[in-house]
């Protein structure tokens, strides 16, 4: 694998990270202001992530791949009693594959930089 293919992820996180605020804001009736503030830190949050993916960053690479990894894994897990059978392999598959950047991550760990000073 590329070591530059990478930065796919964090363009991934840039183009997903304006859909953050209106999802986080507006699934309820009336939305208050700290669901705002919310949507906006983790919209902000996932930008930065993405320009530290783009930038070959080992701590964007960390708080992308540690997270999804855990989510994944507990998808996996728990869809085994919550889902009906032939459907709980389809759930297993798609938490698999969100370990996936874990493994990437670890595959590249030597091409990728902690930053500068300031990032």
């Amino acid at each position: 694998m590329n070591h530059k293919s990478f930065a796919a992820f964090g363009v991934v996180s840039l183009v997903l990270a304006p859909l953050a605020l209106p999802i986080t804001v507006f699934h309820t009736l009336s939305p208050s202001w700290t669901l705002s503030a919310r949507g906006l830190i983790l919209s902000l949050v996932m930008a930065l992530v993405g320009i530290g993916l783009i930038f070959m960053r080992k701590w964007a690479a960390l708080y992308f791949s540690i997270p999804l990894f855990a989510y994944g894994i507990s998808e996996a897990f728990f869809s085994i009693e919550q889902v009906a059978f032939p459907f709980n392999l389809l759930v297993m598959l798609h938490g698999l594959s969100l370990a996936l950047p874990l493994v990437v991550t670890i595959r590249i760990w030597k091409h990728l930089t902690w930053g500068r000073r300031f990032f």
